[in-house]
């Protein structure tokens, strides 16, 4: 919904010679008006909306917070965090999720898939909503996917989660179920204001307000972790005809110098002497560029490579390895 709408009425009745009119203003929609906006915001808003899979049981419903992949969903979700995990989009696609934060008492989890063209929901301001303000859902109750539900805020209260956390949370009357777990509670224009968690006395929704889930994503730690291909390498230029032949064409590649023992033991996808010349189709000229790609395919267990082997232009998949950097 791209706006609020207004209806304005002119009341007439007995008035004294010479006085206006009464006009009065409503803040209520059209109802012509209001079926139009909220058909444009569903359809809007519903590619950012996920479908969270769980290997062996029910799923849950995701928001996808960054485009660079970082989806929110709740903690009782993807309770079984050594589970496989797959996000179902809107276009048909099926991306494979891992955990990356996850707390149980908030009842927030954050995954991450990899993906291109990922557009992320804009998050709105929960603490100015107010009672009686229209809110709504999109999950996935029983299995039907992308439903939409409405309501109204019905209360704003704290609760005591532990002895050391007190936290907010949002109750209305929008209708969820399993499966609507996880995905967002909308404002009128389509902005998140809250994570939609669990259903309360059968007929009022818990949400956890957005400025929740912003303060807890703003303590996370950063990532230590890194994806590495076990190698060594130093930039070279290229040979003419590899050179001139690539589009757009490019002036160096990567040759690999060293390869780790266990990485040797393991694996024959590499070989000393191979140049690399791009990952996912993405030319690595150097190695900042070769680690910034490596850690956007964070989750996957292999790359697809161009390498030049013995003159010859060869494609392989690689496979990748994640460590843990000293702190």
């Amino acid at each position: 919904m791209t706006g609020r709408y207004a209806m304005t009425q002119t009341t007439e009745g007995s008035q004294s010679p010479g006085q206006d009119s009464l006009s009065t203003q409503s803040s209520l929609p059209l109802p012509g008006e209001f079926s139009s906006a909220l058909v444009e915001m569903f359809n809007t808003v519903q590619p950012s909306i996920v479908q969270v899979g769980i290997q062996g049981r029910g799923g849950g419903t995701g928001v996808i917070w960054n485009p660079d992949g970082r989806i929110i969903t709740n903690a009782h979700v993807v309770a079984n965090e050594q589970a496989k995990i797959h996000v179902h989009l809107t276009d048909g696609r099926t991306l494979e999720a891992r955990v990356l934060h996850r707390d149980p008492r908030l009842d927030l989890a954050m995954l991450k898939v990899n993906g291109d063209n990922l557009k992320a929901l804009p998050i709105g301001d929960s603490s100015r909503l107010r009672i009686g303000e229209w809110v709504f859902a999109i999950g996935h109750p029983w299995g039907q996917r992308w439903a939409l539900t409405a309501g109204i805020v019905s209360s704003l209260s704290s609760v005591k989660v532990a002895d050391d956390l007190t936290t907010r949370y949002i109750k209305s009357d929008v209708g969820l179920a399993p499966g609507n777990s996880g995905g967002p509670l909308l404002d009128a224009e389509g902005k998140v204001v809250g994570i939609n968690a669990m259903i309360f006395g059968g007929d009022l929704s818990v949400a956890i307000p957005s400025d929740i889930v912003s303060i807890w994503l703003a303590g996370l730690p950063a990532s230590k972790r890194q994806v590495t291909l076990g190698i060594e390498i130093q930039q070279v230029e290229l040979p003419p005809n590899i050179r001139n032949g690539s589009k757009p064409q490019r002036e160096t590649g990567l040759l690999i110098v060293g390869i780790a023992a266990d990485r040797q033991a393991k694996y024959s996808d590499l070989l000393i002497g191979d140049i690399l010349l791009d990952l996912d189709g993405k030319p690595v000229n150097n190695g900042a560029t070769l680690r910034k790609l490596l850690a956007e395919s964070e989750g996957r267990e292999a790359v697809s490579m161009n390498i030049l082997r013995g003159g010859v232009v060869v494609t392989v998949d690689v496979a990748t390895r994640t460590v843990e950097q000293a702190a």
